[in-house]
């Protein structure tokens, strides 16, 4: 008899404590936005629309630290110029790690093990919201990011003025879609997230 008490105690306590958080404490906001870019290989845009460069729409996560890496920043629905960020403090690098590549400083891998470097066939080139930079791979990715990056013999001016404009310019305007994912997006918690926050967290 002891026991069945000391049960409905715990019960009742945790009950009590999930409800209490449930009506006074909201969850951790998600984070969701989005940004642009486009990758040029002379003069080429590189076509990253293929499904081993998306995400599961099924892989994201309410709590933010529940998020794993590979679901921290990613493509979705065959859509190569618009990435989706769910954590905050992602670099470029790592989303073109998720994508089976390598960015550094001065190169980028292809998936197919092609490297873009400067050398005698082309140079390299990094340009962030209108503005040409040496490195793009420890940048954190912020909402409504522009991003390009271009390989080949074309100069750095020749490839902002004609290059740069054809990176889309859309990622705000995904800001407030839902997202295709099971995330809420922008949105507020629903009745049943913040019930699962309140009891899981």
């Amino acid at each position: 008899m002891r026991a069945l008490s000391l049960v409905a105690t715990f019960v009742a306590g945790a009950l009590a404590l999930g409800g209490a958080r449930f009506l006074f404490a909201a969850p951790d906001p998600a984070t969701h936005y989005h940004a642009n870019f486009a990758v040029f290989v002379e003069g080429e845009r590189l076509d990253l629309s293929a499904d081993r460069y998306m995400e599961d729409v099924g892989a994201c996560a309410l709590e933010p630290a529940a998020v794993a890496p590979r679901e921290r920043v990613h493509m979705h629905a065959n859509e190569d110029h618009v990435i989706h960020v769910h954590h905050p403090g992602v670099s470029w690098g790592h989303f073109f790690q998720n994508l089976g590549m390598s960015l550094g400083s001065d190169y980028l891998v292809l998936d197919d093990g092609r490297m873009l470097a400067s050398d005698s066939a082309g140079t390299l080139k990094f340009v962030l919201n209108g503005r040409p930079l040496g490195g793009l791979a420890g940048e954190t990715i912020r909402s409504g990011d522009r991003a390009l990056i271009s390989f080949g013999r074309a100069p750095a001016a020749e490839v902002l003025d004609t290059q740069y404009p054809r990176v889309a310019a859309d990622a705000e305007a995904y800001n407030e879609e839902s997202d295709p994912a099971t995330c809420r997006g922008h949105g507020e918690a629903g009745t049943l997230e913040r019930l699962r926050a309140a009891f899981w967290r």
